[in-house]
């Protein structure tokens, strides 16, 4: 299958989101928690006799050359994107070392990104998923991911902070403006199609939120980039939460920060700070004028 097409095609995987604001990684709730589980990577082709004559060299229905140890180790990938990522992460590296300049590496790249986020391998996710944006760069399971993980690891003494959030911000709007637009796999149904695309604007708007706050310093707009954030997902981030809340602060939007913080405190990595800021919040309530 020619690379064109797979630079076509959207490939939708099963991943867990893990990050924290400002600092090392923490576990989130998209993917494992209740995101969508809808893989969409380029299926392996078909072994029929036709096409798997020999080892090395023979041809395609299509005239391409087909290498057989190149198809089985790409069989081998695919089968492991519904497993655990720990088992996923193993078979794509090695995939990758034996075949550098195969046309599967899209999707191979694609799947290693999100199970290294998964099991919290954070430098190597950005590495990879750069390679991965690089050659697909409408890949909206990396360009969604990265939004959202991209800003959430700018800490204010990082030297490129601006250039993080502006590349961020390119990805999460390039993504926002491809899903909508993508074409559901025969083997999906609606519902779950729907879900998946849903989960991934939500990764993006998230990501726009942050960058709102602390970017361009414009919490009125972060307030409606995180709104569609936890309303799309389908099991909304705690961490999303309170960046609302903070939003809503910022704004004087102090009930809706209440609202917001309490979320946050119900589950997930911010228990603590949720409860502090639920509770200044409240005062500030009773004792500012808000909105």
């Amino acid at each position: 299958m020619k690379s064109k097409y797979l630079r076509s095609t959207a490939a939708f995987l099963a991943f867990a989101v893990a990050i924290s604001v400002g600092a090392s990684v923490s576990k989130a709730q998209y993917g494992g928690g209740g995101g969508a589980n809808v893989p969409m990577q380029q299926a392996p082709p078909s072994t029929d006799k036709k096409a798997d004559k020999g080892d090395k060299g023979d041809k395609g229905d299509k005239g391409e050359k087909v290498n057989k140890a190149e198809e089985a180790a790409y069989k081998a990938v695919y089968a492991a994107r519904t497993g655990p990522p720990e088992g996923q992460i193993p078979v794509c590296e090695d995939f990758i070392a034996k075949f550098p300049q195969s046309h599967y590496l899209m999707g191979v790249y694609s799947q290693l990104t999100t199970a290294y986020y998964a099991v919290g391998q954070e430098d190597k996710m950005f590495v990879t998923g750069t390679k991965a944006i690089e050659l697909n760069p409408d890949n909206v399971d990396v360009l969604s991911l990265l939004a959202m993980a991209m800003p959430r690891r700018v800490k204010a003494n990082t030297p490129d902070a601006k250039q993080q959030y502006e590349k961020a911000e390119t990805y999460a709007r390039h993504a926002i403006e491809l899903i909508p637009n993508l074409a559901k796999p025969d083997t999906v149904d609606d519902a779950t199609f729907e879900k998946a695309k849903n989960d991934k604007l939500s990764m993006a708007h998230s990501g726009l939120g942050l960058i709102d706050l602390q970017l361009h310093q414009k919490p009125e707009d972060a307030r409606t980039e995180l709104t569609q954030a936890v309303q799309l997902a389908s099991n909304p981030d705690p961490v999303d939460y309170y960046l609302l809340g903070n939003a809503d602060v910022m704004a004087s939007y102090y009930n809706d920060a209440v609202a917001a913080y309490d979320k946050c405190a119900a589950s997930g990595p911010l228990v603590a700070q949720c409860k502090a800021r639920e509770e200044s919040a409240k005062k500030d309530a009773a004792n500012k004028m808000g909105r």
